[in-house]
């Protein structure tokens, strides 16, 4: 069972014991928080899907996006990123969404200040960034 965790367009892929294995953080410009959140998530779920995991519980802070993604039937959306996002979700069996409040995945939440400083597209951090590594 591998966890994914994402704050903004930043997130950490754990193993079942809480354990690090990659992080990343994208960088978007300008819009809004419920959009960098999608983007947050659609990032974590092809960069799953590109690892081959095969089990994987979704953890999402914004309680808003996880209702909306949940919500709706797999293509109900006007949004094209929540569109894709339950496609993903719908296409493996053993993946799971869920809300957990902000307070309890700090790596997430600053992996989303790291992508507004880096100001580059999407990036992978093999091993934990220095701030990270604090938390951990």
């Amino acid at each position: 069972m591998w966890i994914l965790g994402f704050s903004a367009a930043g997130g950490v892929l754990r193993n079942n014991k809480g354990e690090w294995i990659l992080d990343f953080s994208h960088f978007l410009g300008k819009c809004s928080v419920a959009t960098t959140e999608l983007w947050g998530l659609l990032d974590g779920l092809l960069i799953a899907q590109k690892q081959d995991y095969n089990e994987v519980i979704i953890r999402s802070d914004n309680l808003e996006n996880v209702i909306l993604i949940s919500g709706s039937k797999a293509g109900g959306s006007n949004n094209a990123l929540i569109k894709r996002i339950q496609q993903i979700l719908a296409s493996e069996e053993n993946w799971f969404l869920t809300y957990v409040p902000r307070e309890t995945d700090r790596v997430a939440d600053v992996l989303a200040k790291i992508s507004l400083s880096n100001g580059s597209s999407l990036r992978i951090f093999e091993s934990p960034p220095s701030r990270i590594k604090d938390i951990l």
